[in-house]
């Protein structure tokens, strides 16, 4: 605001939450952080497993190794078994097929032979004419072929015994008959009688041969029922393998439900709560793997984050050099007791801020190191001077606040009272002992209360009426005066573009010869038409200008304006030939070389006529700076033009400053024609300056002529020239045109 500050100690307090806290925390200089500061605790790390206590106590990799392993090697085995249990049946069917039809042809060839031989035989019985020879060797034929099925049929199911039986057999009919060889009778005798019972025991044989290809086909039944043993004991050993495997499945995938995609489902909630902020959030450490280390990892860095987070809030809402809260707790302190739903009553809410004043020379003269220690000691005071749920922070530089609640209008003043009798104690930095005050400013929340803005602006206003009031004080916010205050600001604001918007008007008032009532020139008052509050008087907005630097604009405008106008009737207007205009300069426009130089510009003009123009400036004014206001005003009147001093009487100025002054004209103020109740002392007065006048060969004008009586007094005393409502009001440039042409004194005057 715009109380007096002195150079701005630790952190400005004026930023928003979450600034940057990697940088130096800012310290009493304003250059560099070389002040002290309060420890804010050591950064916050990850914590660490403890050296020789190992979190891990089973390996997922491994686990998941042999799970894998286990089912590798169950369908490997399981190909393994399937391969070799077909591979075995089709071999026992194989095998059975083949031994079938060596079987079946050893038994046709013998069945065969035997009805071969049998034929032959009853050749021989019937002593038909018959090869006896082939007879024989076709006995031994039968006979190799009885040994050779002996041999190639298996001892299973009694075939070879069944072979051996009906070779007997068929060895015992022949030697019954005497068809064996060596025993055929003499040829010629007919043994057809015979041929009966040597058929039938070959009828006989020849079934027991048939047996023995029943018993063949009977073996490969038992081959093939083996065979289908095999198969099924291949399918039950696969069944049996598939179900295990399937088993082993569901206990793996119901494990790693529960400990991979559960711990990972819950890995990945837990990042999503801690992205939403919620850095108190932890998951549960299921196993004692890679899984539960990486969630032991997770809470380590959420309990970082969490921990970091606590502390960038610190940093953000509390001043690290006094540890108080900063502006941006006050903020939100504020903002709660605005809270519609807030318990608190709107006038038991209380914000003081407080100054420390010539702060600034402390820093000057002690150091910064200093201005720390006094600040830190400051904000232990005002902590021990309220109340344990009132909230002091620092708003920047040497600026504190507290804002009370529950506390009934105005018990700002209790506070402050104790906070004046607690700074009366010295406070010792280092060698020195060094007495501070400070200005506080005060106000309460009331309905019409918007916002907590509006508040901490009020009581910012009222400081700064604290300090401008003496310092050292404590000043409740004025609502009149804060109302004031802001209007100043608004036109300040609006100040800035009334020159080149065109919002600035020139009334002319003119200045007349006292004796015969002629215009012999016009004082140039500027105005300003606001677009919303109307025309405002050079008293309402001047002294703004000159504290907005706007007065340089203004000025160098009404200046040309002025003068072009006067040109114009000069030219124009008969009579008018040695019309002069008065134009006001703010001391400010002598003092800056630029808006100087502007108005040497204007002068220097050819259809200016300089010599027709006439500066004024204030006697107070000007006494702000004697010598440079002389200097400025000798370069201005060597350019032709003519100095009058405005509001003479008013001012301090010497008798040896008036004649060192390059003045020209006197303008006596309206004050010493008003004095009506003091009118000798009055009347005095203006004899006096008369006299001075004519005695340094200077011009008089009377300004502020309101009344027939004043013009008279003027006029018995010897003034000449005057001017004001008794004579003529200001008026535009119409007006005064007006008064021109008609080439008549001023009615007001006779």
């Amino acid at each position: 605001m715009m109380a007096e500050r002195g150079p701005v100690n630790g952190d400005k307090g004026y930023g928003a939450p979450f600034t940057n806290i990697s940088a130096d925390c800012p310290s009493n200089s304003p250059d560099e952080g070389g002040g002290r500061r309060p420890d804010l605790g050591p950064a916050v790390v990850l914590p660490r497993v403890r050296a020789g206590a190992p979190f891990r106590t089973w390996s997922l990799q491994r686990e998941w190794s042999w799970v894998f392993l286990l089912m590798f090697l169950a369908v490997l085995f399981g190909a393994a078994a399937t391969v070799v249990g077909i591979r075995e049946v089709m071999n026992e069917v194989r095998s059975a097929a083949s031994r079938l039809h060596a079987e079946a042809e050893v038994v046709a060839g013998l069945r065969g032979a035997l009805v071969a031989h049998e034929q032959a035989g009853l050749l021989v019985l019937s002593d038909a004419p018959s090869d006896r020879a082939a007879y024989v060797q076709g006995q031994q034929h039968l006979a190799g072929l009885f040994e050779n099925a002996a041999i190639v049929l298996p001892v299973e199911m009694g075939m070879r015994a069944d072979v051996q039986e009906a070779r007997r057999a068929w060895q015992e009919n022949l030697v019954a008959h005497g068809l064996w060889a060596g025993q055929f009778q003499t040829p010629g005798v007919d043994r057809t009688a015979e041929a009966a019972a040597f058929t039938a025991a070959g009828a006989r044989i020849r079934a027991q041969v048939d047996g023995i290809d029943r018993s063949s086909r009977e073996s490969l039944n038992s081959g093939l029922a083996s065979s289908g043993r095999l198969e099924q004991l291949v399918i039950a050993a696969r069944t049996t393998l598939f179900c295990l495997t399937a088993a082993a499945i569901l206990y793996f995938r119901r494990r790693m439900i529960k400990y991979l995609i559960q711990p990972l489902e819950d890995l990945h909630r837990g990042v999503a709560r801690l992205r939403n902020g919620e850095y108190g959030h932890r998951i549960s450490v299921v196993r004692r793997d890679e899984i539960g280390e990486l969630a032991q990892g997770f809470n380590s860095l959420a309990a970082a984050v969490n921990d970091s987070h606590e502390e960038l809030i610190r940093r953000a809402t509390h001043d690290p050099l006094t540890g108080l809260a900063n502006r941006a707790a006050l903020t939100e302190r504020l903002a709660t007791a605005f809270c519609p739903h807030s318990d608190l009553l709107p006038h038991q809410v209380g914000l003081l801020f407080i100054d420390v004043d010539n702060f600034k020379d402390v820093n000057d003269s002690l150091g910064h190191d200093a201005g720390d220690d006094l600040l830190i000691g400051v904000a232990a005071r005002l902590k021990s001077c309220v109340r344990p749920h009132d909230m002091v922070t620092r708003l920047g530089g040497d600026e504190f606040a507290i804002i009370m609640t529950q506390v009934e209008y105005p018990g700002t003043g209790a506070v402050a009272a104790r906070i004046h009798k607690a700074m009366r104690k010295p406070f010792h930095l280092g060698k020195d002992r060094l007495l501070v005050t400070v200005s506080m400013g005060a106000t309460h929340k009331r309905p019409e209360t918007k916002d907590p803005t509006t508040l901490m602006r009020e009581a910012d206003f009222a400081m700064y009426m604290a300090k401008h009031g003496g310092k050292n004080r404590y000043q409740l916010f004025d609502a009149e005066g804060y109302d004031h205050m802001a209007y100043r600001a608004a036109l300040k604001t609006d100040l800035a573009a009334a020159t080149s918007a065109g919002q600035l008007r020139i009334d002319y008032q003119p200045i007349a010869d006292l004796d015969t009532g002629t215009i012999l020139g016009a004082e140039a008052l500027v105005r300003w038409h606001h677009p919303t509050r109307g025309i405002l008087s050079p008293a309402e907005f001047v002294h703004l200008a000159e504290e907005t630097g706007d007065i340089d604009a203004i000025g160098s405008w009404v200046l040309e304006t002025a003068t072009q106008q006067a040109a114009t009737w000069r030219r124009n207007l008969p009579g008018c030939a040695d019309l002069w205009i008065a134009v006001n300069l703010s001391p400010l426009q002598l003092r800056n070389p630029r808006s100087l130089a502007a108005i040497k510009d204007i002068l220097s003009r050819p259809a200016t006529q300089v010599a027709n123009v006439i500066l004024e400036i204030t006697e107070t004014a000007l006494a702000r700076n004697i010598e440079g206001g002389i200097t400025a005003l000798t370069e201005l009147k060597a350019l032709g033009a003519r100095i009058a001093i405005d509001d003479f009487g008013t001012g301090f100025s010497s008798l040896s400053t008036l004649a060192a002054l390059p003045a020209d004209i006197l303008k006596i103020d309206r004050s010493f024609l008003r004095a009506q109740e003091d009118k000798p002392l009055s009347t005095a007065m203006l004899e006096g300056i008369l006299g001075l006048a004519h005695k340094l060969s200077l011009d008089v004008i009377a300004e502020g002529i309101e009344e027939p009586e004043q013009l008279h007094l003027l006029r018995d005393l010897g003034c000449t020239m005057g001017q004001g409502y008794h004579l003529s009001r200001p008026g535009p440039p119409q007006m005064m045109e007006a008064l021109l042409l008609a080439q008549a004194p001023i009615p007001a005057a006779s």
